[in-house]
């Protein structure tokens, strides 16, 4: 049997990879490897020197906890420690140890196994806290998608927030697209439920500005020659040392930014900045659905807005009435508190209030100007919006007697005409309540249709004011032919009743008198149609046909000389009312006239009726005249209503040919249809029967 080699043991210790030491219960150290002496940067010498418990040991108590585990039996295993280390960093150190005893057995001291764990357990760490990164991210990732609102978001992110960094304030930011302010908006410690705003601040010189520049995280340290951004104007930056804010990008745009403040200076580096940019993902993903929501809102309903004011201002017809149409409607698509309408005439180079809303209302409308006065004058020379955002501090502002300084913000708007600028919208809101780019394109879009409404009441006034002319000339025509009419008329009469005129003169002279007569019912009737042509519908009322109907009928029967008239109405039980005026007379006592000239008979009988009936689905009122005369042959009725058109020329029955085209116009004029048929169908020689069909009317 061969011998076993002796082994050197202090060789093994020295080779092991794990340090080794051997020490008493108070710390001071027996023994140790190599190993253990490097694992802790000493010398084997120095570490020799070292008492454990009171210079290595981190935590004296976790020595002497160790000690008394010991002492109970207890097998130690794995036990870690942290150790301090020679250039006063800590290593983590896992222990493996037993009791060393003397020669008697008594425990004089542990023996121990020393393995360095630090890089495993900074690793450890490091998965710990990634993890619990995650599980806050997660949480601030479903509160964002669970809120409406970014102030709803930004309230409940704010506390989440504050477990992976430290900060005093958070703040958000926020931009429209062409935006001219950022809104600030900060948790509110009375509210838990959503964050409070602090109002606007311009775009320029803002972090959010910054951020478009640079589109990375920026920190900022305060310093007292450094004028600060924009956004802390809004708050009380002088408790800040130290900044750090990060975009809120979406789909490659910076909406805004999200910006946390510290007291101490030093607080942020660009470790902080990347946990940062992952709740303002989150958040710039929330704020842009809703920016892309309100923004198809706001298209719905300006659309809408347009439609309506659209509408409602075709209907207004003065200028006054579009002033009032103007101010009223625009308020559907661009909000305001105040209002003043400005008419702009370029030959005098004035501005003239017409129209105002507000406060100072009645000391606006008595103050005009000159193009190169205020903000006004620049608008409505130049054609181009102006925005203000505090009116009273802008130097091209005009002062306006009588009126307070308000600081309000202001939009312009001009009304542009086919070559110049009509007139100018001037709308107000309260401080710090702006006007947007938003607000600007919706209110050009209106200026559009207002422009239009306001150019056409302009024509529809100068042709009101022509109309007048015409008819004040066509009465003085009127009314000094009829007066030459009736002199002739005299003379001749006077002529034809004379003993001196022959015999053989006579009947010249009877057909002179009803040629002027004749005369004078042709300018009667232009006279009519002149009337009708002007006629509004505006300034109709309710009429009841069957009134009209009595009156002409019972006129008829006393006005007709060499006949006896009978006309037998057929009225509704309840009053049937139309929209019209008085000449509607006009068009039943022609009808019924004309009916009685035609009928050859000495005894002429009429028939009306007046019945309510449908048309297409609406209630309208049917009159119908029907006569025992000559009829009318089907080839002949389209041409019935023409001017100065005779079917059946006779020389003993007197007429112009334009009774019944005033019928036509007069049916026309109160949109009505007018036509004629035979009273027996399809038998024309056994008279006619005029019908004539109204839109039912409500009585006033």
């Amino acid at each position: 049997m061969r011998d076993t080699p002796e082994v050197d043991k202090g060789l093994i210790l020295s080779e092991l990879l794990d340090g080794i030491f051997i020490c008493k219960k108070s710390g001071e150290v027996v023994y140790s490897n190599p190993v253990f002496a490097k694992m802790l940067g000493y010398s084997s010498e120095a570490i020799s020197a070292k008492n454990l418990a009171k210079e290595i040991i981190e935590r004296e108590l976790e020595w002497k906890a160790l000690v008394s585990l010991l002492e109970q039996g207890s097998v130690i295993q794995d036990y870690e420690i942290r150790f301090k280390k020679a250039d006063g960093s800590r290593a983590c150190i896992s222990l493996s140890a037993t009791n060393f005893r003397d020669d008697s057995g008594i425990p004089i001291g542990l023996v121990a196994v020393a393995r360095d764990i630090s890089t495993r357990k900074g690793v450890e760490n490091e998965l710990r806290e990634k993890a619990f990164r995650i599980d806050v991210m997660n949480r601030i990732a479903r509160l964002v998608s669970s809120s409406m609102d970014v102030r709803t978001a930004l309230q409940c992110t704010s506390e989440e927030l504050r477990k992976l960094m430290s900060y005093d304030q958070i703040m958000l930011g926020i931009t429209e697209e062409k935006g001219r302010h950022v809104e600030i908006i900060v948790p509110d410690q009375a509210d838990s439920r959503q964050a409070k705003p602090l109002g606007k601040v311009l775009y320029e010189g803002s972090i959010v500005e910054k951020l478009r520049f640079g589109k990375s995280a920026i920190v900022i340290e305060k310093e007292a020659n450094r004028k600060l951004f924009a956004e802390f104007e809004a708050m009380d930056s002088s408790k800040f040392s130290s900044m750090l804010a990060v975009p809120l990008t979406s789909r490659g745009r910076i909406l805004g930014a999200l910006t946390v403040a510290h007291s101490k200076p030093g607080e942020y580096n660009w470790e902080s900045a990347e946990t940062l940019e992952m709740v303002a993902d989150q958040l710039a993903g929330l704020l842009d659905s809703i920016v892309l929501f309100k923004t198809l809102e706001h298209k719905i309903k300006l659309a809408d807005g347009l439609i309506r004011s659209g509408v409602e201002l075709q209907k207004a017809i003065t200028t006054e009435q579009i002033y009032a149409a103007i101010s009223s409607h625009i308020r559907d698509v661009v909000e305001y508190n105040d209002l003043s309408f400005y008419l702009v005439d370029l030959q005098r180079k004035r501005i003239y209030p017409v129209y105002a809303v507000g406060l100072e209302a009645e000391a606006t409308m008595a103050a005009d100007g000159g193009l190169d006065e205020g903000i006004v004058g620049i608008v409505a020379r130049t054609g181009k919006a102006e925005f203000v955002d505090d009116v009273d501090a802008d130097p091209r502002s005009a002062d306006v007697p009588g009126t307070a300084k308000a600081h309000n913000a202001m939009l312009a708007i001009p009304l542009m005409g086919p070559d110049r600028v009509l007139g100018v919208l001037e709308l107000y809101r309260n401080k710090g309540n702006y006007f947007s780019q938003q607000d600007l394109e919706a209110g050009l879009l209106f200026a559009q249709q207002a422009s239009i409404a306001l150019s056409n009441a302009r024509l529809v006034s100068k042709l009101q004011e022509a109309n007048k002319e015409i008819e004040m000339l066509n009465d003085l025509m009127f009314h000094d032919i009829n007066n030459y009419n009736f002199a002739t008329l005299n003379y001749i009469d006077a002529i034809a009743t004379s003993k001196d005129v022959p015999e053989a003169h006579k009947p010249f002279l009877e057909k002179s008198l009803q040629l002027i007569r004749q005369n004078a019912k042709l300018i009667e009737n232009v006279k009519k149609l002149t009337k009708i042509g002007v006629m509004n519908a505006n300034d109709f009322v309710p009429v009841n046909l069957s009134d009209v109907l009595r009156k002409v009928a019972s006129a008829l029967q006393t006005s007709s000389p060499g006949k006896r008239v009978t006309v037998t109405l057929k009225l509704p039980e309840s009053d049937a009312y139309i929209m019209a005026n008085s000449l509607v007379e006009e068009l039943f006592m022609n009808l019924m006239n004309n009916s009685v000239k035609y009928d050859p008979h000495e005894e002429v009988e009429l028939e009306a009726e007046c019945a309510k009936t449908l048309e297409d689905g609406k209630p309208v009122w049917k009159v119908s005249v029907a006569d025992h005369g000559y009829g009318i042959p089907d080839d002949l009725k389209a041409k019935l209503f023409q001017k100065y058109v005779r079917l059946k020329p006779d020389p003993k029955i007197q007429g112009t040919g334009l009774g019944l085209s005033i019928c036509k116009a007069l049916a026309d004029k109160f949109a009505g249809r007018i036509w004629v048929e035979d009273r027996v169908p399809g038998k024309s020689e056994l008279g006619s029967k005029f019908c004539v069909v109204f839109s039912a009317a409500k009585p006033r």
